[in-house]
């Protein structure tokens, strides 16, 4: 009886909202790193989108942004050519295009950055952040939830 209430426990604190935030220091550079897990906002037959909103800081400057990883279920990548919220055109910077990401099945794929500035990232933690994406090879649409923008500005950073 003992083990099965233990076990109730672990798996129902594994499940606690607002325990994932992901703290990484790099010593080499010097840069504090904050974000969430990754978390699906869009999928259809042909892609997913995911996203993790992340803040970065060094010597009491942060940065703030939402990291993206799109990718394609069919034999072309995506290729991003904009981002908007409502009809605001966001800053993205792609980062890199992945022949194979194999997670969910193998996929092609482009992961990115959108850059926020703290006025943004706050505004998002409390309406959430609609995207639309526009690619060439496809267009997704998602809301990045509130929620995880919260969870990020509550890290101890």
């Amino acid at each position: 009886m003992r083990f099965l209430a233990l076990s109730l426990l672990v798996c129902l604190a594994g499940c606690t909202p607002g325990a994932d935030i992901i703290s990484r220091y790099d010593d080499w550079t010097g840069f504090n790193e904050f974000y969430t897990p990754e978390h699906e906002i869009f999928r259809d037959r042909k892609a997913n989108m995911v996203v993790r909103p992340v803040m970065i800081e060094r010597g009491g400057t942060r940065a703030y942004g939402v990291l993206t990883n799109i990718r394609r279920r069919i034999p072309n990548g995506p290729i991003v050519e904009a981002m908007y919220s409502g009809n605001v055109r966001l800053q993205y910077q792609r980062h890199d295009r992945l022949l194979t990401h194999c997670i969910d099945g193998c996929q092609r794929a482009e992961v990115g950055v959108i850059h926020l500035t703290e006025a943004a990232f706050r505004t998002a933690a409390r309406t959430g952040l609609p995207l639309r994406v526009q690619g060439r090879r496809g267009r997704y649409e998602g809301v990045v939830p509130g929620m995880l923008f919260q969870q990020v500005l509550s890290s101890p950073g």
